[in-house]
């Protein structure tokens, strides 16, 4: 093959991984972020984006505790 295809083969495939990349990981910071408002850590997960972040960052509903409605996070 020449080099020239093999370089721009490549590079295709990096931009790709990249934006695969780059796609999960805002996926994941969204997800967080409406866990986060909507208090739901400690409930099942409100959404499919929801569910995955936990898994790709070990959270489940192990030993966690609701907060009391009157209580104010620290």
């Amino acid at each position: 093959m020449d080099r020239i295809v093999i370089a721009v083969a490549t590079e295709m495939t990096f931009v790709f991984c990249v934006g695969v990349m780059a796609g999960v990981i805002a996926m994941v910071a969204l997800a967080i972020r409406k866990e986060d408002r909507l208090r739901s850590l400690t409930r099942q997960p409100p959404s499919a984006a929801a569910r995955g972040a936990r898994r790709l960052n070990g959270v489940g509903l192990r030993d966690i505790t609701a907060w009391d409605a009157e209580e104010e996070p620290r």
